[in-house]
């Protein structure tokens, strides 16, 4: 093997790399669990090191010099095939270990639930559930999969569309009592539970309310707990159909309105960049992907008059 030229610090790199990939030295920041600042020390001394400016400083912006284009080019291809590398390998040194991320309250409220026919059909694996909001790093995690909510733009990853979802106003039938509200501005008489990014207005607009968010009642940053917090009876949620559709079935909660919110966000099947992935990868694709397709289609049901929303309930 050839004898590498003398390079500058990787860390210094993976930082160049985030910000001429981002565009941002403060997202690049936010990627790395960094502080803007360091960021910017970082670049400082790697253009100290290589004699040459890799970005140009306008305003409060940046953009990429011509050399820093080439540079951030060669970086990015070479981080993303050691990334590679490494996943293969760690593939190969456990093949049957599967790790997977996601978001808390899927990992709680879907995956949970469903997963034990997947081990099941995998009784010799070691499967891992790194459950937490950040969004982590394939090679440096040791991340096989990725079970994203958002809009599927991932650079440098592949993602195929899982699922999508839709927003439903759920309460435990015993805090209703066997109540029926008539219509949508009923709620004005109930505490009403909210979750971090899952806003009321869009509903409310929706059922012809207008209304703010609502600034009294509970509010709590986990969608997951938010569903506990209605499954409680501590007030009526705003809850993601996927989060609730297992407590709707049970019968432990009750759609309210008949009203729901398409979600713009959605639920993305993600893995590195590349066209290997292992066996036990591809078995668990299916697996969720057959689980996925079992789940109730989204109704996207329209904005509905007060008259039509009258017979709905009734």
């Amino acid at each position: 093997m050839d004898k590498p030229a003398r390079l500058p610090p990787l860390g210094m790199l993976k930082v160049f790399e985030a910000a001429a990939r981002l565009g941002s030295f403060s997202a690049a920041a936010s990627e790395l669990s960094v502080t803007h600042s360091a960021v910017s020390h970082q670049i400082r001394a790697l253009e100290e090191q290589l004699g040459f400016a890799v970005f140009l400083r306008e305003g409060r912006g940046v953009q990429l010099t011509p050399l820093g284009q080439e540079l951030a080019r060669q970086v990015n291809e070479s981080l993303c095939g050691i990334g590679r590398t490494l996943a293969l390998l760690r593939q190969r040194a456990n093949p049957r270990r599967l790790t997977i991320t996601t978001m808390p309250s899927f990992a709680s409220r879907w995956l949970g639930p469903r997963i034990g026919s997947f081990l099941d059909q995998e009784p010799d694996i070691e499967f891992n559930v790194i459950s937490t909001a950040s969004v982590l790093d394939f090679a440096r995690d040791g991340v096989d999969v990725a079970i994203r909510f958002g809009f599927g733009d991932y650079p440098g990853q592949q993602s195929e569309f899982l699922m999508g979802d839709e927003m439903l106003v759920v309460a435990s039938p015993a805090l209703l009592a066997g109540r029926r509200l008539s219509h949508p501005e009923a709620l004005r008489d109930w505490r009403l539970l909210r979750s971090d990014g899952e806003f009321w207005r869009g509903w409310f607009e929706r059922a012809g309310l207008d209304w703010p968010e609502p600034q009294g009642g509970l509010y709590i940053n986990d969608s997951a707990l938010v569903l506990q917090a209605a499954l409680d009876g501590r007030g009526i949620a705003l809850s993601r159909r996927s989060l609730c559709q297992l407590e709707l079935d049970a019968g432990r909660l009750q759609q309210v309105f008949p009203l729901t919110l398409p979600n713009s966000r959605a639920y993305w099947f993600v893995t590195p960049e590349g066209p290997d992935i292992s066996p036990l990868t591809r078995r668990f694709h299916a697996w969720i992907f057959a689980e996925a397709a079992r789940c109730p289609p989204i109704s996207d049901s329209p904005p509905v008059d007060d008259a039509e929303l009258d017979r709905c309930v009734h």
